[in-house]
């Protein structure tokens, strides 16, 4: 059942990695494509309207018409005759003739001039790089239908780019992103023609500057990562640390719990058979002792146990009873004056107008031990004294534990209620840490408050609020 806990845990682990990760790169992805769809946009503009003043009234480039005409214009006669009646001739004769158009273009180009000018006349980029591409041709004999004479997907005329033949430029790498100009001219007319072509403008490693002004986006997303999973592998190898100590200290409660209660069920028979071997004449001072000693031996054993599992504390299993708290004091420091040395005092200061409270008594009389054991044993005073006060204000009753010992200083004060925290006065004394926690759990448990005020080297006072109303 743990191994497959574990896995569980595991898997949950992986699939949320895999889902951060996943998510880190579909959205420096999406920035991604998002810079490089908007990638030198205010450059594009500036170029297409200085171009497209540029070939006003013309095609391709200044000029570019007036030789396209030049080839196609004088041989319409001869391309319409020849494909009404023999296509190959046809094709053999639009191939020459595009061989050539294409060869003169690119011979009398002058965008080889245009295009630095533009970019010295707008301060622009000088790493920018430009392609003329013409990507469609068509000749209309009848001026509505058009014949496809040229097209990168059309057989016959062999392109020497994806995208048509480069007329002038040395853009080579061009998609949709590097586009600035596209432009289709046709006459509509008889005996005419339709052309298309396209200027890209870009950086032949457009991507690789887009990936290098991301580098910090991607860097921190990696670094988000790594601090994730880091944080992940820390807190499961400490959740299997405490987890092998929990194991541990289980085990070692369940074993000496045995150990411990043996011998006090064995103080429990003796004390039992000694209750029947009393003579008459000394039954009643031994009676007294016998259930002294009864009463702190059924006590002790249930200290114990619940010391044991003071970390299972809860309010589902706490047992309430409605009490007359300055009975139930008188009684157990009756009880706990017999094992004080001669230079301990208890003082009780008990009003006996108050309401009765709700309370579990076993918990409430450890928690006061708790409390007067601190007093007597942080304490180095010649005389020490306790005084345990019980008084009302309006519906609260309240409980106050005072002693006259070395006090708790500030730095101290906020971790005295911590599992295993032991000031540094008098470190000496044996313990383990746990009174006063479980003090705070008692009180937290029923519902209380608990305040605290001390003063170094005058003692400390412990006062607990409790709700009194039926």
């Amino acid at each position: 059942m743990v191994v497959q806990s574990h896995s569980i845990y595991r898997l949950i682990a992986i699939i949320s990695l895999v889902c951060l990760v996943t998510v880190q790169f579909k959205l420096i992805y999406n920035t991604f494509e998002l810079t490089n769809n908007q990638y030198y946009l205010k450059e594009k503009d500036i170029i297409n309207q200085h171009y497209s003043a540029q070939i006003r009234n013309d095609k391709l480039f200044p000029g570019a018409q007036k030789i396209i005409d030049s080839h196609i214009m004088p041989r319409m006669a001869l391309f319409q005759k020849l494909y009404e009646t023999d296509s190959e001739a046809y094709e053999k004769t639009l191939a020459q003739v595009w061989k050539e158009m294409v060869a003169e273009l690119r011979l009398k180009q002058n965008m080889d001039t245009i295009f630095p000018n533009m970019i010295e006349k707008y301060h622009l980029s000088d790493k920018l790089r430009y392609g003329l591409y013409i990507e469609h041709l068509s000749l209309s004999f009848d001026g509505v239908n058009y014949v496809p004479v040229f097209l990168p997907s059309v057989k016959g005329i062999t392109p020497s780019h994806p995208n048509g033949d480069m007329i002038a430029g040395t853009l080579n790498k061009v998609d949709k992103q590097s586009q600035v100009s596209g432009y289709t001219v046709s006459a509509h007319t008889k005996n005419s023609y339709q052309i298309t072509f396209m200027l890209y403008v870009d950086q032949e490693n457009r991507q690789l500057q887009i990936f290098k002004a991301m580098l910090p986006t991607f860097m921190l997303s990696l670094l988000t990562i790594a601090l994730v999973v880091g944080i992940y592998f820390i807190t499961y190898r400490n959740w299997m640390k405490q987890k092998k100590l929990t194991a541990m200290t289980s085990d070692f409660i369940n074993s000496i719990s045995h150990e411990f209660n043996t011998p006090i069920a064995t103080i429990l028979v003796a004390n039992q058979s000694l209750e029947s071997s009393v003579n008459d004449n000394d039954r009643t001072k031994s009676r007294d002792l016998i259930a002294v000693i009864k009463r702190q031996s059924l006590r002790l054993k249930n200290l114990i146990n619940q010391s044991l599992m003071i970390s299972q504390l809860s309010s589902v299993n706490l047992e309430k009873k409605r009490y007359y708290l300055p009975s139930v004091l008188l009684e157990l420091l009756e009880d706990y004056s017999l094992k004080l040395d001669s230079n301990v005092s208890i003082v009780p200061d008990l009003q006996h107008e108050v309401n009765e409270v709700e309370l579990n008594k076993f918990l409430f009389t450890t928690m006061i031990y708790n409390l007067l054991d601190n007093g007597i044993k942080y304490n180095t005073s010649k005389e020490k004294i306790i005084q345990v006060k019980v008084y009302s204000k309006e519906h609260f009753v309240f409980v106050e534990i005072q002693d006259n010992g070395v006090g708790i200083d500030l730095q101290n004060l906020r971790h005295i209620f911590k599992k295993f925290f032991r000031g540094k006065e008098r470190v000496e004394e044996g313990g383990l840490g746990l009174g006063l926690f479980y003090v705070q759990q008692v009180v937290n448990l029923h519902g209380w408050e608990l305040r605290v005020d001390s003063e170094v080297d005058k003692g400390s006072s412990f006062i607990i609020k409790i709700n009194a109303k039926k």
